[in-house]
């Protein structure tokens, strides 16, 4: 179990970088309940998005983390928080809510140690944040946790006829959203500027848009932002509480007969696509490459806003690209075999891990080209 998941925590498979350099896909590959399908996009001159895929005959987990401020804490979470799953799923007999909830509090708890660590060399470390997306298929169970705005739906067939609608499985915990304005300025009521509207969009503090997240020590311990070393970051930032979260939102799902397959993706994909469309491009299409189809969807959608063409594209460097779209992740995975499985809960030792490259652009992987 162990080596399985230090695979999946530190390497890639075969898979490759597109004709432009900034994309990256995987083939089509099984788990317990099915298939998925696994794709990326660059954007930033570092990529700070990660994904991962731990299979096993008895349980899938899947993560993506959208990181922010730099790629410390994504890359964090994708040597961290399913290590984190199994040690605590071992411990309760299985995969439970109080198990991710769990795992997600020790990954927050294992970050603030690095960030202690690194916090005389590298205060940097105490704006680094991320989203935290994390899907697990236990027997006939789904479970979603979210930190931030990445998103889980479900595509899901309308009984007798070939129509599939989306099911959204997480909340976005992003300030744009008037509800979520409403329950971060609830916990903050003697702070009139713990949301503000500024350089076009609604923050927190003037400074970020996700109200949960792993990481952004600086907007949760007021002593960071407050210590001379932060001087080098930013602004003093005045706290009397923690302005930000590391709690997960837990959903969980009996899976049905008309579950036909579940879209993991970092806000990358869901800024250009809508819910609906994603579903649909899924459910009317060929499941091979079908991850990679949604990114180059987003990118086309990408570039109608900004007026250029995709081979126009293709050619803007890695930094300057972010300009036109954010980092994306794709994870689309298929619920074939979600009944009549075993139904031990426990993530085995004949596990195998698929994760995205850590960073597309500087990917040497060369196995499968796309090129389309």
């Amino acid at each position: 179990m162990l080596r399985a998941v230090a695979r999946c925590c530190g390497h890639w498979p075969p898979g490759a970088a597109a004709a432009d350099g900034m994309l990256w896909q995987t083939e089509l590959r099984p788990h317990a309940a099915g298939e998925f399908s696994m794709a990326a996009a660059q954007a930033n001159l570092v990529m700070e998005d990660q994904a991962q895929v731990l299979a096993s005959p008895s349980a899938t987990l899947v993560g993506v983390y959208d990181g922010h401020g730099g790629p410390d804490a994504s890359r964090f979470l994708r040597s961290a928080l399913f290590p984190h799953v199994q040690r605590f799923a071992k411990e309760q007999g299985g995969v439970t809510a109080e198990a991710i909830r769990r795992a997600f509090g020790a990954a927050e708890e294992d970050f603030l140690h690095e960030v202690r660590q690194a916090w005389p060399k590298r205060p940097r470390m105490a704006a680094v944040g991320s989203c935290c997306l994390l899907g697990a298929i236990a027997g006939d169970t789904l479970y979603v946790a979210n930190l931030g705005d990445s998103r889980a739906v479900l595509g899901r067939r309308v009984v007798g006829g070939g129509v599939a609608v989306a099911e959204r499985l997480s909340t976005d915990h992003n300030v744009a959203s008037e509800e979520v304005r409403m329950e971060v300025s609830s916990h903050n009521p003697d702070d009139a500027q713990i949301v503000v509207h500024t350089r076009g969009a609604w923050r927190i503090k003037g400074i970020i848009q996700v109200s949960r997240s792993i990481g952004d020590v600086y907007l949760k311990k007021p002593e960071y932002s407050l210590d001379p070393l932060f001087r080098q970051i930013g602004p003093v930032i005045a706290l009397k509480r923690p302005a930000l979260s590391a709690e997960p939102q837990i959903h969980v799902r009996k899976l049905k007969p008309n579950d036909q397959f579940i879209i993991f993706a970092s806000d990358g994909l869901w800024e250009h696509l809508s819910d609906d469309a994603a579903v649909q491009i899924v459910f009317k299409n060929p499941r091979t490459g079908i991850a990679n189809r949604l990114v180059r969807a987003a990118l086309k959608e990408a570039t109608k806003k900004r007026e250029v063409s995709v081979h126009d594209l293709r050619t803007i460097e890695r930094g300057v690209r972010r300009h036109f779209h954010d980092d994306i992740s794709v994870v689309v995975v298929y619920l074939d075999r979600h009944r009549g499985r075993r139904q031990t809960r426990v993530v085995d030792s004949s596990s195998n891990c698929t994760s995205a490259p850590v960073d597309v652009y500087s990917s040497s992987s060369s196995a499968y080209r796309d090129s389309g």
